[in-house]
């Protein structure tokens, strides 16, 4: 499945929000990217798309208190999403009343509501076709694949109350991180590492196809995913410390002893894999393509903050892995790095406003100003339409830069003294060293 439109209404800090994700060739799969300053709702965002996916019943276990999702002033707020559905992955259950419209596109809708301010809302699914009740929001219902990671994408370290939610068999442990900051993703690693103990006793074509699928999986975690040429290596069911990796230099290391980043990226493909393959099963889950595996199925996942503990270089690399090894999701991220933005596909980017910017709607950037970016420097995106920084240099910087103007400026009406002029040399030098040859300074 994907989402074609996404609209909140009255939902936290948004009065309105439409927007509608169809690229030109009518596509839906690939990188759309949410923009925004701390505070301007992208985390609302995703988890407001997440919560109409799940439908109200799942909902309540992750948010209990629905206190405050409603704006302020208003006695009603509403997400809904328009799904179009894939329909050799999502199937619905059988007598299925066929939709008045279009039978594969559908509208999930959920509202929040209350009879006076100061009371603590109700939570209820609009009425809405059949089609919702009998495909996405019915956990027996095949397919419908979506999931959410939050910012907080560890591989250990889950709270016990967490441990509940990322241990539960349906849609509720697929978004454990994204509304839980106390939850890993440590449940994807036991899954691979029961499955490696499964192989063990297994025997015949029984093991031949679990040992396939290992290879699979492996294979794929293998093709470039991780930095420095590390790959995934020794695999056991025994101690602590199960998954290794091997570095470039034929070191073996615990996958837990690696850095931040790292283990963050393996987790979060890790869990993907595993609850793509307890939806979709392992049979034609990975299809070679050009020498690649990839995974051959459709659906949604949402990331916050994908660039979290990543390096530059491999922000840039990251978006490129994940569009190449699953060109059927279509993933909704949030970001503060304009190298995640400048990855985004046509119609791939859209902006959220901060809450004193009185008057402006949360939109999706033009084809012109959405290709300046996706064209353009990193350093030169934080200065437009999407970040709208006033400048990418340090305050000392801008000072040495002004200075340097108003000695520029003085010598061309009187004599500098010698310490100016000495001053005025070494700015100038200064800034021929720092600037580029598309730079000017007095721009900044």
């Amino acid at each position: 499945m994907y989402i074609k439109k996404v609209k909140f209404t009255n939902l936290k800090g948004f009065e309105t929000l439409d927007f509608d994700f169809t690229r030109k060739n009518k596509s839906y799969a690939g990188w759309t990217v949410f923009v925004g300053g701390n505070s301007s709702g992208k985390s609302t965002l995703l988890k407001g798309i997440a919560l109409a996916l799940m439908g109200t019943e799942v909902g309540r276990i992750y948010i209990p208190d629905l206190t405050g999702w409603i704006r302020a002033g208003c006695l009603e707020a509403e997400s809904s999403v328009t799904i179009i559905r894939e329909k050799k992955d999502d199937i619905q259950l059988k007598n299925t009343p066929p939709d008045s419209v279009t039978p594969n596109i559908i509208t999930a809708s959920i509202i929040w509501e209350k009879e006076k301010e100061g009371e603590i809302p109700n939570f209820r699914k609009k009425k809405t076709n059949y089609s919702v009740e009998k495909g996405l929001w019915n956990p027996n219902a095949n397919g419908w694949f979506c999931a959410g990671y939050g910012p907080m994408r560890r591989l250990s370290g889950s709270s016990s109350e967490s441990m509940r939610f990322t241990l539960d068999q349906g849609i509720v442990s697929r978004f454990a991180t994204l509304f839980r900051e106390d939850a890993s993703l440590s449940e994807s690693e036991s899954w691979l590492i029961r499955y490696y103990a499964q192989i063990l006793e297994a025997k015949g074509n029984d093991k031949k196809e679990a040992e396939q699928f290992l290879d699979n999986i492996k294979r794929f975690l293998n093709d470039g995913l991780l930095p420095l040429k590390m790959k995934i290596g020794k695999i056991t069911n025994t101690g602590n410390k199960n998954v290794f990796v091997t570095s470039q230099s034929g070191v073996e290391i615990p996958m837990r002893d690696i850095s931040d980043g790292c283990r963050g990226i393996f987790a979060t493909i890790l869990d993907l894999i595993h609850h793509l393959c307890t939806v979709y099963g392992s049979k034609d889950l990975f299809k070679e393509d050009k020498g690649q595996l990839i995974i051959n199925r459709s659906g949604v996942v949402l990331i916050d903050e994908i660039e979290a503990h990543l390096h530059p270089q491999w922000q840039f690399e990251i978006v490129d892995w994940l569009k190449k090894h699953f060109p059927l999701i279509q993933f909704l991220v949030t970001t503060h790095s304009s190298l995640i933005a400048q990855c985004a596909d046509d119609n791939g980017i859209f902006v959220l406003p901060l809450h004193n910017e009185q008057g402006r709607q949360p939109r999706s950037l033009t084809e012109d100003e959405s290709n300046k970016i996706r064209m353009g420097k990193a350093g030169k995106t934080l200065l437009g339409s999407a970040f709208g920084l006033k400048a990418t240099r340090s305050s000392w910087a801008l000072a040495q830069i002004q200075r340097w103007k108003e000695l520029d400026s003085k010598s061309r009406n009187v004599k500098l003294s010698s310490s100016e002029k000495q001053e005025h040399k070494e700015l100038e030098n200064l800034l021929k060293m720092s600037f580029d040859d598309d730079d000017e300074v007095i721009t900044e």
